[in-house]
């Protein structure tokens, strides 16, 4: 008992002392900050402005409390409506209630440019990030002559903020990815329980307390599909199927295994989500990513291999169960896709394409110039914003990606999470624009830079 007073003393104390040495910063900060306030409300601006440009001034400051702050904004937006998060935030910048997104976008790009200013890229790098920034540029100035500057900006933002999101977490430490991971874990557990309570009180409850219907509230294929605390059911199932993939990727290495009894949790937690999202586009994501991996996994012997098999065709089953347990069984959903798909196939599209931002999210964005352009397929998704040349040279980088990563598998036991990772996202790219899920590729993200920073460099 004695022991245990000390060690919260010796914690207690470097605070108080900490405190000490700062309490005229911290007291002239406050009270500069309610003269602030008082400044903007006699100026006719909101009194919330000068408190969330403190707090994103704070979360700028720090790579690892801009991530936190991303991913809590990304995977559980419709939770920060709920308990008015988003509404401060958009009455501090006049009423516009799509500042918060923006402002997590903002954090992440900001932190990635100071990341990519310390970067010492070799050659071969150098040339495929000109290549990429070359052919995006392009892209942008064909977007910008078809439909206007700020849908091609919002375009972009779209296509990078997974990019800057890696970046920034690739750079962290391990014991900061492990948080991460946890942070991941939490959320998912969050929406569970969010996402069960919404099947309990029912659909015209809640759209009775304020949720869209037709957006949070949605009903494909006869059935309900709940949102849990994202935008609507496939952002939520595209998180959960990201989470479970690289949660049963790590199982299949050999050193970067789960050991946290909250990432267990969090694993249950996404299994729920994906169930009650109902949705298949998450299925495959997970499915596809897991037996991909476990068929090109070159690593450990013939029993663990084995073991890997059993857990690929355990989980096939379990996501089957799931879904027929649901009741979401249904193939309507899959029908409209190809009619979209031959539709547009069937169109003139240039060998240019049409400009970043010509369809998928930011079609339906509030400063789109034309119609929403939903294609439910990300090869034929860039095959429409960039030509159809830059699509097949996507396709082939992809095949290229898992050849390189199943050749190496043998001596680079961890490189089994990254072929789950391409594979999971190649299959799902056939069925949904999953790069634009913002909070899926997060997740991913945080998974793979977790996989980087525990795995050894080759087979001892």
């Amino acid at each position: 008992m004695i022991d245990l007073a000390r060690g919260v003393e010796a914690r207690v104390e470097p605070s108080a002392a900490w405190l000490r040495r700062h309490a005229r910063i911290l007291i002239g900060g406050a009270a500069l900050l309610v003269m602030a306030t008082l400044a903007c409300a006699f100026a006719g601006l909101s009194p919330w402005l000068p408190v969330v440009l403190v707090f994103l001034a704070l979360v700028a400051s720090r790579p690892m409390a801009g991530l936190v702050y991303a991913i809590v904004v990304l995977s559980m937006p419709l939770g920060l409506w709920a308990i008015g998060v988003k509404a401060v935030v958009g009455t501090a910048f006049g009423d516009r209630d799509y500042m918060l997104d923006i402002t997590a976008a903002a954090v992440v790009f900001l932190h990635f440019a100071l990341t990519a200013i310390r970067w010492r890229p070799s050659r071969n790098q150098t040339i495929a990030a000109g290549v990429a920034a070359a052919v995006l540029l392009a892209s942008a100035l064909v977007g910008f002559a078809h439909h206007g500057i700020p849908q091609t900006l919002i375009g972009v933002r779209y296509v990078l903020l997974p990019v800057a999101v890696l970046v920034v977490v690739v750079a962290r430490s391990a014991r900061d990815l492990t948080r991460l991971v946890g942070l991941l874990a939490w959320a998912m557990i969050a929406n569970a329980l969010a996402a069960v309570g919404e099947f309990i009180i029912g659909p015209p409850r809640l759209v009775a307390w304020g949720l869209s219907d037709g957006n949070a509230i949605r009903y494909i294929d006869g059935n309900f599909r709940a949102p849990g605390l994202t935008d609507f059911n496939a952002e939520l199932g595209m998180l959960a199927g990201a989470y479970l993939l690289g949660y049963a990727g790590l199982w299949l290495t050999r050193d970067s295994r789960p050991r946290h009894r909250a990432w267990h949790a969090g694993a249950a937690a996404a299994a729920v989500c994906l169930a009650l999202s109902t949705s298949r586009s998450g299925a495959v994501l997970l499915v596809a990513g897991l037996v991909v991996g476990v068929v090109l996994n070159r690593a450990g012997g013939a029993a663990a291999r084995r073991r890997s098999r059993l857990l690929g065709l355990a989980v096939l089953v379990a996501v089957a169960v799931g879904f027929v347990a649901v009741g979401a069984t249904g193939a309507d959903s899959l029908i409209q896709r190809l009619d979209v798909w031959r539709s547009l196939l069937h169109g003139d599209v240039p060998l240019y394409g049409l400009g970043v931002g010509a369809v998928g999210a930011a079609s339906n964005s509030r400063v789109a110039a034309g119609s929403q352009v939903f294609v439910d397929n990300y090869v034929l998704s860039v095959a429409l914003q960039f030509g159809p040349v830059v699509a097949v040279a996507f396709v082939a980088l992809i095949v290229a990606a898992l050849v390189w990563l199943y050749r190496r598998s043998a001596d680079h036991p961890g490189d089994v999470l990254y072929i789950a990772v391409v594979a999971g996202l190649a299959a799902s790219f056939l069925l949904i624009e999953s790069w634009e899920y913002g909070s899926a590729m997060a997740c991913l993200a945080v998974f793979v830079g977790y996989g980087l920073r525990h795995r050894p460099e080759t087979v001892p």
